[in-house]
């Protein structure tokens, strides 16, 4: 009973100072001392919203100081973890019309509290919920393109553009929104590239292969850049499955991969690559590769009286064009392939020769006696 009464009396303390506080520095200690509480029991968490604790945090994420607004962002997340009636609530109180005003505060928007608070947010994308891509958008985007967010902050909202590019509706809207421009250079990025190879996946198979197709040849740069990372099979995994994707649907884009050699990586994914899965997706393309070529024959339009002996001879020499064009296309695929293993099995054979100490070996043969074997 005793614990009970202390920890009411906390609640009632923590949300007066929070709506009354005098100082920014009393309403910051009291936006913490709710995050303590969300935190440490979920009956208190549900609980303080009723109280009326929601509309003093936003005006605090808005209008605070720095440090206020840090312990606003902090408590508002702990608040919705795991609760998805208090996320609602977040969101009904306006939480997303304050992203503007706090996009101008350099140390807070690239706080990883309130990246995190915007990831548990998104995740109301895959509800009945009527959550509005277009105020959280411009913000996740506005991070994930900034060169001096760092990567903590932007794993959470590359997470949320996940959550947001998973329905077909917001996929739509992400597309459109510049995040394809944004994504492209996190895909290089080690600790990003994962997960950026993600969501490019996702808008691509949902809605975004015409933005990545406005990208010019920076999407197939980047497949290439993740096909050629053998120590990520995640990786590479992701990039052979976005390569799916843009190549079965986009000529265009087919064409820009095999300018810029994406061909020769796919080679090398389908033989070296430690993911099966990766292996079969590569092999996969490579067989479109193969087959989108020029058709062999081709129908004109005769306007005279056929001739059996020079239709017979054409017919002849258009077969042997097409054998001797498939033929090359094979002798082509065969001497990238030899070239690839040529190339990595010296990479083997440097590597595994490097550790082997010739001298030691040669003064090995010359103290041992060696007598000779009877026939």
């Amino acid at each position: 009973m005793g614990a009970a009464a202390d920890d009411a009396a906390s609640v009632r303390a923590a949300v007066m100072r929070l709506s009354f506080g005098a100082a920014a520095e009393e309403r910051r200690d009291a936006a913490g001392e709710v995050a303590r509480l969300a935190r440490a029991d979920e009956r208190t968490k549900r609980l303080l919203p009723e109280l009326g604790v929601l509309p003093p945090l936003l005006d605090m994420l808005g209008g605070a100081g720095p440090g206020a607004r840090l312990a606003a962002a902090g408590a508002l997340l702990e608040l919705a973890r795991g609760t998805h009636r208090n996320k609602v609530r977040i969101v009904q109180a306006g939480l997303l019309k304050k992203l503007p005003v706090v996009a101008d505060d350099r140390d807070v928007c690239r706080s990883q509290e309130l990246a995190l608070l915007l990831l548990s947010i998104s995740s109301l994308a895959n509800t009945d919920f009527p959550l509005r891509t277009t105020e959280l958008l411009p913000f996740l985007v506005a991070t994930l393109g900034a060169t001096d967010v760092p990567p903590d902050a932007k794993l959470p909202c590359l997470a949320a553009l996940r959550n947001l590019s998973a329905k077909l509706e917001h996929a739509r809207d992400v597309a459109s929104s510049g995040a394809v421009r944004a994504l492209l250079p996190l895909s290089l990025e080690p600790k990003t590239s994962e997960p950026a190879l993600a969501v490019l996946g996702e808008l691509a198979a949902a809605a975004g292969r015409e933005a990545m197709e406005a990208e010019g040849e920076a999407v197939p740069r980047a497949l290439l850049e993740a096909m050629t990372r053998h120590g990520s099979a995640r990786c590479q995994e992701r990039a052979t499955y976005l390569a799916m994707v843009l190549a079965h649907g986009s000529r265009a884009l087919r064409r820009a991969m095999r300018r810029l050699g994406v061909v020769q990586a796919l080679l090398e994914v389908s033989l070296l690559s430690s993911s099966p899965l990766a292996q079969r997706r590569a092999a996969i393309i490579l067989r479109w590769f193969k087959e989108d070529g020029p058709q062999s024959r081709t129908t004109r339009a005769h306007s005279g009286p056929r001739v059996e002996g020079v239709a017979e001879a054409t017919s002849c020499r258009d077969d042997d064009v097409a054998g001797e064009a498939k033929g090359c296309r094979d002798t082509t695929v065969d001497e990238i392939v030899r070239r690839s293993l040529d190339r990595n099995m010296k990479s083997i054979l440097r590597r595994a020769t490097a550790s082997v100490d010739l001298t030691n070996v040669k003064l090995l043969v010359t103290s041992s006696s060696s007598k000779s074997l009877p026939c």
